[in-house]
Formats: structure tokens, sequence, C-alpha cells
């Protein structure tokens, strides 16, 4: 597994390095507003997304399912590498942004309203959302293709509605910011550990899936 892991990293060395200087370089510009914490979780959502999704189209260009399915491999080890290489990824592009966070800190560019523990809980939950979103883009593409699931990969654009309706959603809006700094130090692990599980789980069922899939 550690060898098909290996091999997705090496094909995506090259789009690694120019989206994590990308998400860098932005951070570091766009910390300097008013709302740049929202910016920093902005970019702890999507960058990883942009991993994996980067990962799928990889492999449907190149033909590797196929190719993949032809080795003596099973089915199940596919997909936990794929899975296994996601959560790398996310690990390492949630790093990246904290660091680029704190060093616009540092520099006095970024000065987060609550402190800089705030900005570590608010990384929280866009952590917690891009492993389960992630998932699913893994099981429907093991399921179908990656043009479905680049069809999953749009559900984030949601997050735009509080935007639309402001009347709407802002009690919503305001109830969570509420429980983030009061209760979030409580339930902030068990969140991480839910999406973990649920992570996992989805790795299971695109296993099975896969298994029974026909890929030319």
């Amino acid at each position: 597994m550690w060898t098909l892991i290996a091999k997705d990293l090496r094909v995506l060395r090259s789009s690694i390095l120019t989206y994590a200087l990308m998400a860098a370089a932005m951070i570091l510009f766009f910390s300097r507003m008013e709302n740049g914490n929202a910016f920093i979780a902005f970019w702890s959502l999507f960058l990883p997304y942009f991993y994996v999704g980067r990962m799928c189209y990889q492999e449907e260009v190149d033909g590797g399912l196929g190719l993949l399915r032809s080795l003596p491999v099973s089915p199940g080890t596919i997909v936990a590498s794929k899975f296994a290489g996601g959560l790398l990824l996310t690990i390492g592009g949630s790093l990246l942004v904290i660091v680029a966070g704190g060093l616009a800190h540092w520099l006095g560019w970024f000065t987060p309203q609550g402190g800089i523990s705030l900005l570590f809980i608010s990384l929280a939950f866009p952590l917690a959302l891009v492993l389960v979103l992630e998932g699913l883009v893994f099981l429907v593409f093991f399921t179908w293709d990656y043009r479905r699931a680049s069809y999953v990969m749009l559900l984030p654009l949601l997050g735009l509605l509080p935007l639309a309706f402001p009347s709407l959603f802002r009690p919503v809006v305001g109830w969570v910011l509420d429980h983030i700094t009061v209760d979030s130090w409580f339930f902030l692990p068990g969140l991480l550990l839910e999406s973990l599980i649920c992570y996992l789980a989805l790795g299971l069922l695109a296993g099975r899936v896969f298994s029974r899939r026909d890929v030319g």
C-alpha cells in the first residue's frame, strides 16, 4: 500500500508544490484584511480538497485504476492507499495553513480576534468538514468515475448560502459562533473524531463497491 501512496505523491508533486505555494502566498497577503481569519479557514478547507480532486483526476486521465486492477493488488488495497494518501495530504495541507497563518501573526500582519487560540478552533471545523467531503468524493470516484465525483466537489458552494440569504441564516451563524467560543474545547475533539470515523467508514464502503466494479 505504501508503494501506491508514494506513487501518487510522486505523480502529484508538482501540483502539491504549486497549490502549497499559492495557498501560503494568498494567506500571507489576505490575512491583513479584517476577515483574515475566515480567509485562512477557507484555505484550510480548499487546499486539501484540491489535492484529493487532483489525485482522482490524474488517476482517471492516466487510466490508473484499470492498470492497478490488472496487477496482483486487491481492490481494498487500492482504495485504502487513496484514502490514506488523501489523509496525509489533508494533514499536510492543514499544517501548511497553520504555519502560514502563524507566520503572518508573527510578522504582525494578522491579529485574529479572540487571539491565536481562536484560529486553531476555527480551523477544526473546516478540517472536520473536509474529511467527510473527501470521503464522499473518493466513494463516488470508486463507484463511478471522476466526472461524477467532481459534482460532489461542488458541495462546499452551499457555504455561500448565508451570503445569499443573510437574514435567514444569521440566527444559525450566530448560534454556531457562540458555541465556538464557549464550548469549543469540549466538543471539537469529538467532532474531529467523528469526522475521522466517517472518513474511515466511507473508505470501507468504497472498498466493497470497488471490488464489485468492472474497470476496463
